[in-house]
């Protein structure tokens, strides 16, 4: 489910001091806007990043700009899209870089989270082939 402008206050309260935007805007005519997150973002003193994925055109610079800020921001991160699947098949794609003998725990611990990333398993190896 799509978070509104105004969770992000409760965003904050749990601790989180970055907030990632993997959703394009204009996907639903009634979703919010990039800039509406931004700007509530920026009042609440949250680090914010728009990294729009769409999945029929992902490419190595979505990867790379997600796994730059997720190195040089503020942890702990949040990260959102509409349902939560693009966010899980990117933590996914960059875990499984960083320990490609395990992909079967990234999997799991994925699955876990209730995200079948088997479905995604060909978009996810596109990736991490040849790491």
């Amino acid at each position: 489910m799509q978070i509104a402008v105004s969770d992000l206050s409760a965003v904050k309260a749990l601790g989180f001091l970055t907030v990632i935007n993997n959703r394009p805007d204009g996907e639903e005519n009634d979703q919010p806007s990039n800039a509406d997150f931004a700007d509530a973002a920026a009042e609440l003193g949250l680090e914010y990043y728009f990294i729009p994925i769409n999945l029929n055109t992902i490419g190595e610079a979505e990867i790379d700009k997600m796994q730059s800020v997720l190195a040089n921001s503020s942890a702990p991160v949040f990260s959102f899209c509409r349902t939560g699947n693009r966010c899980t098949i990117l933590w996914s794609i960059l875990s499984i870089r960083q320990d490609v003998e395990h992909i079967e725990k990234y999997l799991e611990q994925a699955a876990n989270a209730g995200f079948d990333m088997y479905k995604q398993l060909p978009l996810i190896r596109r990736f991490i082939d040849g790491v």
